[in-house]
């Protein structure tokens, strides 16, 4: 689900976005603010340290684990949908072969 977190978009699992408000009990909001960017979806596309500004180590790693587990998300999606459609053709793959052995040596369709 997409959350606002340093002034951005961040699509967060309800997991990390519990641990996120956890973490907020010992770092300030505000140190998520411009450290990091995002896509329409809320997807990380980079992390940032800002050499003008202190910002605790465990915000950064919060941020590339989140960044990895989105990636790791997306790739599940694929792996899936692959999946899916791979079934979907071997079904299909199954009918025309059984029509064609069906045909070929007089069986019924």
């Amino acid at each position: 689900m997409i959350r606002a977190i340093g002034n951005k978009r961040l699509d967060l699992s309800d997991d990390e976005f519990e641990y996120f408000k956890s973490l907020i009990e010992h770092v300030d909001k505000k140190e998520f603010v411009g450290i990091f960017q995002t896509d329409k979806n809320g997807i990380i596309t980079n992390v940032m340290p800002s050499p003008e500004k202190q910002t605790s180590l465990v915000v950064y790693f919060f941020l590339m684990n989140v960044c990895f587990n989105q990636r790791l998300r997306k790739l599940d999606l694929f792996i899936k949908d692959r999946e899916f459609k791979y079934q979907s053709e071997i079904k299909s793959l199954e009918e025309r072969l059984t029509k064609l052995e069906n045909k070929t040596f007089g069986g019924k369709e």
